[in-house]
């Protein structure tokens, strides 16, 4: 993941920024949950390794394991405190199976990926981001963005958080809001950052790239929606014919 063998996705960055959204249900993604098993973040992991890998091939790079770690905040909190923000968060540096080609695989390699690491008790950030529970959504963005800076860079190569938001319409000045697009900044040698907000029922992507590194940042953002929409026809299949022999 550095700079001299991916220069691509990671590497010194100028002042102008790219930024792209990608859109999903969280019913769509809930449906994924239930059918292929993991959580929300763990479907929302795979969605973005999908993008990532069709990021790569367009670029006509061979995606390989290893090759796009990145910082995640992560729940911490036992079954039935999923509402519980605070003192429940914090952060692990996952690879992303980008070289997983089957939607299935791919899901299944980052649920394995980070319950292996919280099983294992690396969380890589540990108490600098515990007491993320404290932090409005907004600055949730950024404080992961800030300590994933002071991070050795080569070890990282995106950051991705996801933040839950209202599940209620919010309304200014007799005006419903429709829509909430989250931004992450990026520094140092991190070329993309992904902030993932939830807002009635629907799941926005944020990604925030470096201007001349990501001339084709809208691949990246379309697949995400590809990852999510295979994963659904996928849980579609399984629920109505079963799952096939692997």
């Amino acid at each position: 993941g550095d700079s001299a063998r991916d220069p691509f996705i990671t590497g010194r960055i100028g002042r102008q920024r790219r930024y792209a959204c990608a859109r999903a249900l969280l019913a769509d993604v809930k449906t994924i949950r239930r059918t292929l098993g993991g959580t929300v973040n763990d479907v929302v992991l795979a969605a973005i390794s999908s993008g990532f890998r069709q990021l790569l091939l367009g670029r006509g790079e061979q995606p390989r394991p290893h090759m796009v770690p990145s910082l995640v905040p992560v729940s911490m909190r036992a079954p039935g405190e999923e509402d519980i923000y605070e003192n429940r968060l914090t952060a692990i540096i996952a690879n992303l199976p980008v070289h997983v080609a089957n939607p299935i695989d791919r899901l299944t390699a980052v649920r394995t990926e980070l319950a292996t690491l919280k099983a294992s008790g690396e969380a890589m950030v540990g108490e600098a981001m515990i007491s993320l529970g404290r932090y409005t959504p907004f600055l949730l963005t950024s404080a992961a963005a800030r300590i994933a800076y002071g991070l050795p860079q080569r070890e990282i190569v995106t950051v991705t958080t996801n933040v839950p938001g209202p599940r209620e319409p919010l309304y200014g000045m007799g005006r419903r809001l429709v829509e909430i697009i989250p931004y992450v900044p990026i520094a140092a040698t991190l070329r993309t950052g992904i902030a993932i907000f939830s807002y009635c029922g629907r799941l926005t992507f944020g990604i925030t790239g470096d201007y001349a590194a990501n001339p084709d940042l809208d691949v990246l953002a379309r697949g995400i929606e590809t990852g999510i929409a295979e994963l659904l026809a996928a849980a579609a299949s399984i629920s109505a014919n079963g799952p096939e022999p692997r």
